[in-house]
């Protein structure tokens, strides 16, 4: 299971449902940013490799793809000449892995959680990120790697329906179901759970990392009859449309849509969320070139294409120039807006890159005992 891909499907049936009810319109916004002259320009004399017949992008399907294709795949094929074609089966890292290893590479840039993109670059399965042609400068330090480069954010809050929780919760009050009695919902496959747990414990926002992992599990399985696991954003919807639960530790994604529907009466808190970077990957091999990949990740980082990915499909945006573009709404939905982002744990993508799998299987083994 692949909690980032899970995180992306569930985006895309948000996206599917505001664009069913008519709330955002891509294709227009496309033509308005074109007409508004925010697709970037190519830069001055450059001279550039071969024209490819198409780039294609992988990510995860769904409505993520149709956003992908409509909003960046738009602008790039207006400003390059160069169709997008996105593959929405799924670019799990096995799969580069494979792809390049057999010297048949089918994709040209891919979604990636940094952790992942750490671990595929330093296996020599990735092409460089050029930033003489990707801006360093339109990225939130100091998330630019040798080989991944920050694409987006999402994150883990503490949801709370607030007719039944007085004023706003910590992750103490969470774990605490003396003082705040009622049922808890929690991931099922980890991501976010045990920083949680520890910054519950009361051990401090910049000591989280390296997991105890002993110490974390302690605290979830104090409260195991309390909690109800999710896995899928819908099922933690659910779980708060019907009061099945008081609170929950849910992509903050999702918590913007039971706010919506339940009129208010469920709503999250950024102190202490979990931030999850995610970004873009050049497998090696690609076969569209590593220039006019690194283009095409170029482009993504247009602020206004970003901020139209983000209502589109809940992605927060990674060029700090989208804040000065956003509205106040836009602002609080958007995990790196610094009001957000200063009181956040930022996740430790180094941690991951050597430590997911191990901390994954003790989580699971855990909760399943």
């Amino acid at each position: 299971m692949n909690p980032h891909k899970m995180f992306l499907e569930d985006c895309a049936q948000i996206a599917a449902e505001k664009f069913n009810k008519g709330r955002i319109d891509r294709r227009q916004f496309v033509k308005a940013a074109a007409a508004l002259g925010m697709i970037p320009a190519i830069k001055a004399g450059k001279a550039y490799a071969a024209t490819p017949a198409q780039l294609v992008h992988a990510n995860w399907g769904g409505d993520g793809a149709v956003c992908t294709s409509d909003i960046y795949g738009g602008a790039f094929q207006s400003e390059t000449g160069v169709p997008v074609m996105v593959d929405g089966s799924g670019p799990f890292e096995g799969t580069i892995k494979q792809m390049v290893e057999t010297g048949s590479t089918i994709w040209d840039c891919a979604d990636s959680d940094i952790f992942t993109g750490l671990r595929l670059g330093r296996a020599n399965l990735l092409e460089p990120i050029d930033y003489s042609i990707v801006d360093a400068d339109k990225i939130l330090a100091p998330f630019t790697y040798d080989y991944v480069v920050l694409g987006y954010w999402y994150s883990y809050a503490l949801t709370y329906d607030t007719t039944k929780v007085d004023g706003v919760p910590t992750w103490a009050d969470f774990f605490d179901v003396e003082k705040i009695p009622g049922k808890r919902a929690m991931f099922k496959w980890m991501n976010g759970q045990p920083e949680a747990a520890l910054m519950a414990d009361g051990v401090p926002i910049d000591e989280v990392y390296p997991l105890d992992m002993d110490r974390a599990m302690e605290k979830i399985l104090s409260i195991e009859d309390h909690v109800i696991y999710w896995g899928s954003g819908a099922e933690s919807q659910t779980m708060f449309l019907d009061e099945e639960v008081v609170m929950g530790n849910l992509w903050q994604t999702r918590s913007t849509v039971i706010e919506r529907d339940t009129g208010g009466r469920v709503t999250w808190s950024w102190d202490q969320a979990i931030a999850y970077p995610a970004g873009w990957v050049i497998p090696g091999g690609n076969p569209a070139g590593a220039e006019y990949a690194n283009r095409w990740i170029a482009m993504m980082q247009d602020p206004a294409l970003q901020i139209a990915v983000l209502d589109c499909y809940g992605q927060g945006p990674s060029n700090p120039a989208a804040l000065d573009l956003m509205t106040p709404e836009q602002r609080r939905l958007h995990p790196a807006a610094p009001e957000n982002y200063d009181v956040q744990l930022i996740a430790d993508s180094e941690y991951w890159a050597t430590y997911y799998d191990d901390v994954l299987n003790e989580f699971l083994d855990n909760i399943s005992a």
